[in-house]
């Protein structure tokens, strides 16, 4: 190529490669949720935008336009620490309850007392955009109203129940399971008014347990003009939500609901040495179990892990088995054909071709990345969205449920060996993975290219449906505009009010 024509496609790639000025916050302390919201914001750092992150999880290997602003030690974080006890036989409420306290009400209150919020809230630091993994608060989004920059949201479940209306998602409760329940999409008559009763009690829920004790603190720490924070949630540009059809299920949805799940899943490592040797077996392969970051399988009832055990020592397979041995009852002795590690790398294992069966709690990223592999999986479902996650796989026939109390030596065998020996699970599993990786563009080349988007448009408020702006009080309606100079408007029964809610 010429000189000048090398000059001109290299400002022809700046001019669409504007860098922007990225402020992610991810209040919440579970490491799962984290690795979702690290890759993709990694990823804009490469493309070159500049991203300041606030987290509870600072990189330990410095990464160029990568800035971690570490709030480390504010909060217990959700890693390695949830006993059974803790979480077995919640009913929705206190599933909802536990939701707003440890993902609500306790990350708004430690996060905008820090330090590290103080320090933004007198930063001269000018940002375009701001990206916030939501899930039990809206706190953070008065950053958004604070730097004057549009918001996008990432959700690492599938969607939320109290996202729905701030977007004017169809979020019909004849078809469309509440994650807090374990139906599936064809519902009986009773299903569908139990699932409503669920969808209201959510979201009833989420504001007097989370959002109206939020948004005090927010007013405290912001000052009394920032708006409710139902209003700037409403004014939100993008949702990135942590589901696709093909596992999920077929729904409407509006322009701003972008589907990314996978969005974690990253083909280009590889294994260590130690786990290329312990993946190396002369048995008939590998079985592996993990129930991801935050369960403690070392915290099982001694029968279940009996169960367990015999299970697996009449099995010819490998188990790989993260858990910490000398956390078990010291009267069990584990077979020698179980490998414990503290720490193991999912995806590489799971795609690894010697693994034959995932047994797992059910949590959307280890399944994912076991559905991208084509592993069949026994789904041990324990709390939250996890009976929700397995009972799809089940209907897909890619999985068997084991629920945690009928685990016993009997059933635990006669499921394992069915997900082994039965060709149907593999087979269909094949077909769920190839639906799930067969897409115009990556989860993360497609959340990259919405994020870009909102940037470029400077909030591309068209995106949104002006379902979003119904209310139920007569005197409010809710703006899409996000911008200095733009205004949102209120109206009433018989006229309309602009208001600017920046000089409010």
């Amino acid at each position: 190529m010429k000189p000048l024509g090398a000059i001109i496609l290299l400002l022809v790639t700046i001019d669409k490669c504007h860098s922007a000025n990225i402020l992610a916050i991810s209040p919440f302390g579970g490491k799962s949720h984290y690795i979702i919201i690290e890759r993709l914001l990694k990823t804009l750092a490469a493309r070159g935008h500049e991203v300041d992150t606030v987290s509870h999880f600072p990189t330990k290997h410095p990464t160029p336009r990568y800035n971690d602003i570490s709030v480390r030690g504010l909060l217990p974080l959700m890693q390695n620490n949830l006993t059974l006890d803790k979480v077995q036989e919640m009913s929705i409420l206190e599933c909802l309850q536990l939701v707003a306290k440890i993902a609500g009400v306790e990350p708004c209150k430690a996060v905008l007392n820090s330090k590290v919020a103080q320090y933004l809230k007198n930063t001269t630091k000018k940002y375009d955009l701001l990206i916030t993994h939501y899930f039990g608060t809206n706190c953070m989004l008065g950053f958004g109203h604070l730097f004057s920059v549009p918001t996008v949201a990432v959700i690492t479940s599938p969607s939320l129940p109290w996202i729905s209306p701030a977007i004017g998602l169809p979020d019909n409760p004849a078809y469309i399971p509440n994650i807090f329940t374990s139906f599936l999409p064809k519902m009986s008559i009773g299903e569908r008014v139990w699932n409503t009763v669920a969808y209201v009690l959510s979201i009833i829920s989420f504001e007097l347990f989370s959002n109206k004790q939020c948004n005090t603190i927010a007013k405290q720490f912001f000052g009394p003009q920032l708006p409710d924070l139902d209003d700037l949630l409403n004014n939100i540009s993008l949702v990135l939500v942590n589901s696709h059809f093909s596992i999920n299920q077929a729904r409407p949805a509006v322009p701003n609901f972008v589907e990314v799940a996978g969005l974690h899943i990253d083909e280009n490592t590889t294994l260590t040495k130690h786990f290329e040797r312990s993946l190396n077996t002369d048995e008939e392969g590998i079985i592996y179990l993990s129930f991801g970051s935050m369960v403690m399988t070392e915290s099982f009832n001694k029968e279940v892990l009996r169960a367990f055990f015999n299970t697996f020592k009449n099995l010819p397979y490998k188990v790989l088995w993260k858990a910490s041995p000398e956390k078990f009852p010291s009267d069990l002795q584990p077979p020698s054909n179980i490998q414990f590690e503290s720490w193991m790398p999912q995806m590489e294992i799971l795609c690894h071709p010697n693994v034959k069966l995932f047994v797992s709690h059910g949590g959307m990223l280890g399944t994912s990345e076991a559905i991208y592999c084509g592993v069949p999986i026994l789904g041990i479902p324990i709390f939250g969205d996890q009976v929700f996650n397995i009972r799809r796989y089940v209907e897909k026939e890619i999985a068997i449920e084991m629920p945690y109390k009928e685990i016993n030596e009997e059933k635990l065998t006669a499921a394992i060996k069915s997900l082994l020996y039965n060709p149907k699970y593999k087979f269909n599993m094949k077909k769920v993975s190839e639906l799930f990786k067969d897409r115009p563009a990556s989860a993360l080349e497609t959340a990259i290219y919405w994020i870009e988007y909102v940037i470029k448009y400077q909030g591309a408020p068209h995106l949104r449906s002006i379902a979003a702006d119904l209310s139920w009080s007569l005197g409010r309606y809710h703006s899409a505009k996000v911008g200095p100079e733009e205004k949102s408007l209120r109206i009433t029964y018989n006229f309309w009010e602009p208001i600017d809610y920046r000089s409010s």
